[in-house]
């Protein structure tokens, strides 16, 4: 590779993780037109409570933030990042981990969620954006943010049945606190729809 092309595939990656680092403050401080245009008009996104295009997710989003209590707080926090390019299509994977506090029932819990994000991208009239973003969830935990405050009674009265092992807090809290289900596409790391999201991105890339 000369060096020119180095340049334009290190330009292009900083502004992929750019726009994917941005997606996710503009999410956690509710700058919703900003967050629009991380995503091309067609993208999709898959999420644990929601699968779809993108902007729907957007719209989504705004109406679940505006019924949290005041104290109530997310924070998205990523890192790793490793970017694959072919042409003006690109691969960008990444840790993420979700920390939020919830007043749910009276009381205040704060919840961790960790995942990796498969973002599609393509570049378009000269911009990068996603055209596909995939969550794929590894682990989650749950924790009283005033321990002794939460009687025992309350967590053995927890249905977590209904959802997947290794995300059951972070279901519970979105179906409680939001009204939100467990996608029926939802992704969990290890499992077979996590190998199909990755061969699918690597396959895509290559012009599939």
């Amino acid at each position: 590779m000369s060096d020119e092309a180095r340049l334009h595939a290190a330009a292009d990656k900083s502004e992929i993780l750019e726009v994917a680092m941005r997606s996710h403050v503009c999410r956690d401080t509710g700058d919703w037109d900003t967050l629009k245009t991380c995503f091309h008009p067609d993208g999709r996104l898959t999420v644990s409570w929601f699968s779809g295009n993108a902007h729907d997710f957007i719209e989504s989003s705004r109406n679940m933030m505006g019924g949290h209590h005041t104290g109530d707080s997310q924070k998205h926090f990523a890192g790793n990042p490793r970017v694959s390019l072919s042409g003006d299509r690109a691969v960008c994977e990444y840790y993420l981990t979700l920390n939020q506090r919830r007043t749910i029932d009276v009381y205040e819990f704060d919840f961790q969620t960790w995942s990796s994000v498969v973002d599609l991208f393509e570049r378009r009239e000269g911009a990068w954006r996603v055209l596909a973003r995939t969550m794929i969830y590894e682990k989650d935990r749950m924790d009283p943010h005033k321990p002794g405050e939460v009687p025992d009674s309350y967590f053995r009265e927890m249905d977590l049945s209904p959802y997947p092992r290794a995300l059951r807090y972070h279901c519970w809290r979105n179906e409680k606190s939001s009204g939100h289900p467990p996608s029926a596409d939802i992704v969990i790391e290890g499992g077979e729809r996590a190998k199909q999201t990755r061969e699918a991105a690597r396959r895509w890339l290559e012009g599939d």
